[in-house]
């Protein structure tokens, strides 16, 4: 299985790239009791308020499709996703997302908690 397409429009993370693109390794969609998207969460969110901040979100980097995606033209950095959020329909065992993208959203957040997966959706 794929990595879903990952557009995020977190511009206050380490992690958000122009183009609304994800340069995380991983990132974690949290929130096994969530109901509506809004109780979704990025836990991979961090905010980019200071170079000790950047540093920090080093250890969780797309190195190798921040490597390719100059210079393969229609290849998009993708994360792997995690996610522990059971309601929605895209969620599959062993805490996966079998969405073909998602979209995470929370322009001007400055917690995790001001963050939400949009393509959430309940499960029957």
């Amino acid at each position: 299985m794929t990595n879903p397409v990952v557009k995020c429009s977190v511009d206050t993370c380490v992690h958000w790239l122009p183009d609304d693109a994800c340069g995380a390794g991983n990132i974690d969609i949290l929130d096994e009791e969530a109901k509506t998207s809004e109780d979704t969460k990025c836990k991979t969110f961090e905010l980019r308020s200071s170079v000790a901040n950047m540093v920090g979100g080093l250890d969780n980097v797309n190195w190798g499709g921040m490597v390719r995606e100059p210079f393969q033209e229609g290849h998009q950095i993708t994360p792997s996703v995690t996610c522990t959020v059971h309601e929605c329909a895209y969620w599959a065992s062993g805490d996966r997302c079998e969405a073909d993208s998602i979209e995470v959203f929370g322009s001007s957040a400055n917690t995790c908690e001001e963050t939400d997966c949009s393509t959430f959706e309940r499960g029957s």
